[in-house]
């Protein structure tokens, strides 16, 4: 794979200027994850998506000579840790890019405007750094039925992990949000129950992200796909989600994809 060239990387995410993503690949293996493409980049197929992650040789020195020459660059910038992969992942245990990350900010460009963005209690392991540096922790909440979520989330800590890893965050002092993401059209009850849960705990959720399955080629082995298929097509099927969620949370954003 060779050293980086660039550990800052401009987004195509809307609102978001820069990326920064310290490992190639994802050891969570999420069926739906749509960085599937980056498996071309550590010279593997995409169906070994979530069965490989390497941290980038060279990306602490790389992402130092990056802010001491062209600091001013990022300055008032929104710079996402986690777009293509999950900054806490298990082999940050081994390896500590991330912590390492956020502490040449620290030295190099305090003032920066980093978000981070994943789906692991590890996170907690860094709320001091995360509060010196004023970091958002955004946590991803998949809103899958019980039965389908070790088939669709085979390494992925449970939601309710996630819920307490946010609401531990908050009570360090740090900003957090939810991020509900993907939402099965199998699980109504299970998005209620979630919001519910967001809400009793102050916590809020700004965007939601309707899952479309039929984008997913790695959902086709599993059982349910045909039926979320079919759901997605049907008639008034987006707008019971989208009550569920006004409800609980009246402006935030909504990415429907192809639901009806």
């Amino acid at each position: 794979m060779g050293r980086v060239r660039n550990s800052i990387i401009r987004s195509g995410i809307p609102s978001v200027d820069y990326s920064v993503n310290p490992y190639l690949g994802c050891g969570f293996g999420c069926r739906f994850c749509y960085a599937i493409f980056m498996s071309r980049f550590a010279g593997r197929k995409p169906e070994e998506w979530g069965s490989f992650a390497y941290p980038k040789e060279g990306f602490i020195e790389t992402l130092e000579r990056e802010l001491v020459r062209n600091g001013s660059r990022y300055r008032g910038k929104r710079i996402l840790i986690g777009t293509v992969m999950d900054p806490y992942q298990p082999i940050e245990s081994r390896y500590g890019l991330t912590r390492e990350t956020l502490k040449v900010f620290r030295k190099y460009n305090p003032g920066a405007h980093l978000e981070i963005l994943t789906r692991s209690s590890l996170v907690l392991r860094d709320a001091d750094l995360l509060r010196e540096l004023n970091v958002r922790v955004g946590m991803s909440l998949s809103i899958i039925r019980r039965e389908h979520f070790r088939e669709v989330e085979p390494k992925s800590p449970p939601v309710e992990v996630r819920m307490e890893t946010l609401s531990k965050l908050k009570e360090k002092g740090i900003r957090v949000y939810g991020f509900v993401a993907p939402v099965f059209p199998d699980a109504p009850d299970i998005l209620e129950e979630v919001l519910g849960e967001l809400k009793r705990r102050g916590i809020d959720a700004p965007l939601f992200e309707l899952l479309s399955p039929g984008r997913n080629p790695a959902l086709r082995n599993i059982p349910a796909y045909s039926r979320w298929v079919r759901l997605v097509r049907t008639p008034g099927i987006f707008d019971r989600f989208q009550m569920i969620i006004r409800r609980y949370f009246p402006h935030s954003r909504i990415i429907r994809h192809s639901w009806r």
